[in-house]
């Protein structure tokens, strides 16, 4: 190997989203991979040298070629656990997959930038997805035969051993975040409140989903409450805050139950990524989450349902720890947070599982 090149040699742990789906060979490409490297080694390695163009933009000197076989295409099925539809796409997403290893080169005249990734870009894949619902464990690569280093990610990270990774990440997601309501499911119904709930509980703030139901479908919800004793349905604070919006948020939502749309509008805010990442290697789920949450606490968002009037407003909370909340979490007596009749059912029994596992 010349002084210039680096090849390095990758292993495809889950498949890849493409939003060129459509075309024939589109898998993980330069065009993805360099930006992502530049800004990594920009932001980790001080002093790296780079060019700026007129616009300010930073870019490092090497070039990348991605020697890769055809890859494997497989349809989304709507089914699937982590499947978030075709949303307005006109041609459907599907799988992509290297169904062998592949090699990646590097070639660079710049001695520190040669250095730099030498040195850094085993971590950099260890932080970094490829391709769409990247934060769900998609496009996940990693350095063909290298035990994943969970020393490489810049955050407190978990794990859990798993052989159905998609299924795992979206019940445990859901878990943490929404809830899980399968109760009218014909055989074995499942239901189990979110854990976001119980701990805003635990600190004494409303939970936003019971908040909304007070100033639109209060009739609604003071028949549930007669109906079923339960304390997601009756617990009320006078500290209310917006709590799910701080996994990813969400502007429009169908609340289906109630056949209206719910809209939150924010005169700054219009986009925010999910701060928790997922990552496969070798079946075992990693994840951590970043500090981009900060960016979103003390917000207050104008909350509407079905065009009505606009007199809800909330806010998030001025201080929101993730490691502290997965920690209440993960400890969490699921034989008394679900209801006895669901124990049976494989819902819980992988919950259990995820929650003694990880750690």
């Amino acid at each position: 190997m010349s002084n210039f090149k680096l090849e390095f040699t990758l292993k495809q742990h889950t498949p890849m989203i493409h939003f060129q789906s459509d075309q024939s060979g589109a898998t993980l490409r330069a065009t993805e991979l360099k930006p992502k490297l530049d800004r990594f080694l920009l932001e980790n390695v001080e002093g790296i040298p780079f060019r700026e163009n007129a616009n300010g933009h930073r870019s490092l000197e090497y070039r990348v070629k991605i020697e890769t076989d055809m890859s494997k295409s497989t349809p989304i099925d709507k089914r699937d656990p982590l499947f978030f539809g075709n949303m307005g796409d006109e041609q459907d997403k599907e799988f992509k997959n290297n169904p062998k290893n592949f090699k990646i080169n590097f070639f660079s005249f710049n001695g520190e930038v040669h250095r730099a990734i030498e040195k850094h870009f085993e971590a950099f894949l260890a932080n970094t997805n490829f391709g769409t619902r990247q934060s769900k464990g998609f496009g996940s690569y990693y350095i063909d035969n290298k035990k994943f280093d969970i020393s490489l990610v810049k955050y407190k990270t978990y794990s859990f051993a798993s052989r159905n990774w998609k299924k795992d990440i979206g019940l445990l997601y859901q878990f943490l975040r929404q809830g899980i309501n399968l109760s009218k499911r014909p055989r074995s119904p499942f239901y189990t409140k979110p854990a976001i709930f119980s701990y805003a509980k635990s600190k004494g703030w409303q939970w936003d989903k019971k908040s909304i139901k007070e100033t639109y479908f209060n009739n609604a919800l003071k028949n549930q409450q007669r109906e079923h004793k339960s304390d997601i349905l009756n617990y009320s604070s006078e500290e209310k805050y917006l709590l799910r919006d701080l996994f990813g948020l969400s502007l429009s939502q169908e609340w289906m139950t109630y056949h209206r749309t719910v809209e939150k509008e924010h005169q700054e805010i219009e986009r925010f990524k999910s701060p928790i990442t997922f990552k496969v290697v070798d079946n075992i789920v990693y994840f951590w989450v970043n500090n981009t949450v900060e960016d979103m606490l003390s917000k207050q968002f104008r909350i509407r349902a079905g065009g009505g009037n606009d007199s809800l407003r909330l806010s998030t909370p001025s201080e929101f720890n993730f490691d502290e909340f997965f920690d209440f979490a993960f400890n969490i007596n699921l034989s008394t947070h679900i209801d006895n009749r669901y124990h049976a059912t494989n819902e819980y029994k992988t919950l259990s599982r995820i929650l003694g596992e990880v750690r």
